[in-house]
């Protein structure tokens, strides 16, 4: 029996979930398939997926399959389609064999599936396409497949015709490839074309051969189509999904990668893992740098101790103290733990108040639990206050967060408004300044400082010396620097700004040299350069709309009053106009519930902030 990890990707609402409860239904774990509408499926049972319709959270789901060249486990990794929780999917990604990515019949390649087919091909990570949703769309795929091929720089090889209303898959033993399709499969390889020249009168598959190896070597990208609703298709890609070759397993010295953490019912926290190799249990990690010991495991929440695993099958082990579980790293021991990844907090945050003092602790745990299943979240302590501010990837993620906190407990949390960073940066790209400040009758002096104050081209603060200081001079001048540039004239912390210092002076002999001065020049200096001389400027909003026409003017005239601007505006093929705009994070607040109000439910916005140099938005001051 082969394990096979198998990830579904895509954009929401394509139907990804549908498929994976049809996928469920086909291999017999379930005797009738969940409906989204109803909140009865397998993958989203948080009380928030059910409501909202969407996946939070990633599921596992581990069914046989049995085919006529073998039997294998897929191991089908559920994933969410919403942007704010994208860490989810690069957190598993090193462990996917194999990916599926579903497509809406009907239009383009939207943006979050765009986004994960770049992050599956720089992965080097097999990828089937399956179009959604053609029991409604009919033969509208064209848009689908002329954006794929954009996006793959190559075109991708349809396995599927419609012929009198009924469905054939090409791969199905009893349909042979048209000879068209039957060539591109072949046509990626130099070695595989030589070889069926020199057989013609076809003993050997080589369209076959072609199918099963092209998708790993990343030339060939299989696209298969139907109905995940209806089952029009799904036991023929599941098919195709075991005859094509996974990517192979990465090796290293530690074999264990953790895909997820994760709470029971009984409360209890639990690790799901992916072992590069074969494990035995108890298991002692014998690398002397990463050490650490497995007692027990488990194949599921619910199921028996194990005592061993083969390469690729998924497991569990219940969290302890010793062990250090990031999702996407590698597991390690607590004290030996080195993260490879960016850490750095969101510009979205809320703060929270526990209604009574008494209650901080309880408040405190809660926040510690839904860390512990979703790292994307973080807090900190505003001792001052006595409030948390909580950091989360988006306002979606925020309000998903908040809401998972008050679960469950009659207790009572004041929850503000979503805040988005704001940051100041310099107008002018430099500007040179002396620097001095006397006291007491002029009597003290910080002698005179020569510096040029100058934008950087990333958000970095920097300060350099082109002048050799004693180290309590520069210790003052850094200190005073960096104390400045932590609120500048409109009170936010500036960034992309360097401070060179060319020149010093010590006062003369009559006036008395302090360090304390020194910084005094420092901070007043820059003060006074910062006045009416920095822009605030924030995150950027990218968004995309698909609506229908009724409802495009009033879109338009919500993103105007948003002071968006508009890249494009596209008719689709399915009587729906897809819109691309840019605005500052903070205008685009509540902009997705608006637009259910708006169009009555009916349309679709993606959107992604980022903070980067390159990508930030100006606001009004």
């Amino acid at each position: 029996m082969r394990y096979l990890t198998v990830g579904i990707f895509a954009h929401i609402d394509s139907g990804k979930t549908t498929l994976t409860e049809r996928i469920l239904f086909e291999a017999g774990k379930i005797t009738a398939a969940g409906s989204i509408e109803d909140g009865t499926t397998e993958s989203d049972t948080l009380k928030e997926e059910i409501e909202r319709g969407i996946s939070i959270r990633t599921t596992f789901h581990s069914l046989p399959w049995k085919t006529g060249f073998g039997e294998f486990i897929l191991q089908i990794v559920d994933t969410p389609g919403h942007i704010d929780f994208r860490n989810q999917i690069t957190d598993i990604l090193p462990a996917i064999q194999t990916a599926i990515v579903v497509l809406e019949g009907g239009s383009e390649v939207q943006s979050q599936a765009r986004l994960v087919i770049e992050e599956l091909l720089a992965a080097n990570i097999p990828i089937l396409f399956f179009i959604n949703k053609l029991d409604k769309f009919g033969d509208d795929y064209l848009d689908s497949l002329v954006s794929l091929e954009e996006i793959l720089g190559t075109a991708p090889v349809v396995l599927f015709d419609r012929k009198d209303e009924t469905f054939v898959h090409y791969f199905d033993s009893s349909h042979l490839f048209p000879k068209s399709t039957g060539e591109d499969l072949i046509k990626w390889s130099d070695e595989l074309l030589l070889s069926a020249w020199n057989d013609p009168d076809g003993k050997t598959r080589y369209d076959f051969i072609g199918l099963k190896t092209g998708p790993k070597a990343q030339k060939l990208f299989p696209v298969y189509g139907g109905s995940a609703k209806q089952g029009v298709g799904v036991r023929e890609l599941l098919d195709l999904l075991c005859w094509v070759d996974p990517k192979d397993t990465d090796t290293s010295s530690n074999p264990n990668f953790v895909l997820s953490r994760r709470t029971n019912a009984q409360n209890r926290n639990y690790i799901v893992l992916f072992p590069k190799e074969d494990l035995s249990f108890p298991f002692q990690n014998t690398d002397p740098s990463q050490p650490y010991r497995i007692e027990s495991a488990y194949s599921g929440e619910e199921e028996g101790k194990i005592t061993s695993v083969q390469k690729g099958q998924l497991y569990m082990v219940w969290a302890d103290e010793n062990l250090s579980a990031i999702p996407g790293e590698d597991l390690h021991a607590e004290k030996s733990v080195s993260l490879s990844r960016d850490l750095s907090r969101s510009p979205f945050s809320i703060r929270l108040e526990p209604e009574l003092s008494s209650e901080k602790d309880f408040w405190l745990c809660r926040l510690k639990e839904l860390i512990w299943e979703d790292p994307g979240y973080h807090f900190s302590l505003e001792e001052d206050t006595g409030q948390i501010r909580f950091f989360g990837r988006g306002e979606l993620h925020l309000e998903v967060g908040t809401k998972r906190l008050l679960e469950n407990t009659e207790k009572k949390l004041q929850i503000g408004s979503i805040n988005i960073a704001r940051f100041e940066r310099l107008k002018k790209m430099s500007s040179k300044v002396a620097l001095e400040h006397r006291a007491f009758e002029e009597t003290k002096s910080s002698g005179t400082l020569t510096a040029v104050l100058e934008d950087t081209a990333d958000f970095s603060k920097q300060i350099a010396f082109e002048v050799s200081l004693p180290e309590e001079v520069k210790n003052s001048i850094e200190t005073a620097f960096y104390e400045s540039i932590s609120y500048g004239f409109f009170g936010f912390e500036v960034i992309g700004v360097r401070l060179t210092v060319l020149s010093f002076q010590l006062p003369p002999p009559d006036k008395e040299f302090l360090p304390s001065l020194l910084k005094v020049a420092v901070h007043s200096g820059l003060k006074d350069l910062f006045h009416e001389n920095t822009k605030l400027v924030g995150p950027l909003t990218e968004v995309e709309i698909s609506v229908d026409a009724n409802h495009l003017g009033v879109v338009l005239s919500e993103l105007n009053r948003r002071s968006a601007k508009i890249h494009s505006v596209e008719e689709e093929r399915a009587g729906k106009s897809h819109l691309k705009a840019t605005a500052s994070a903070e205008n685009m607040l509540g902009f997705s519930g608006a637009l259910r109000n708006m169009t009555k439910g009916i349309g679709i916005s993606w959107e992604r902030t980022a903070f980067t140099s390159e990508f930030y938005a100006v606001l009004k001051e």
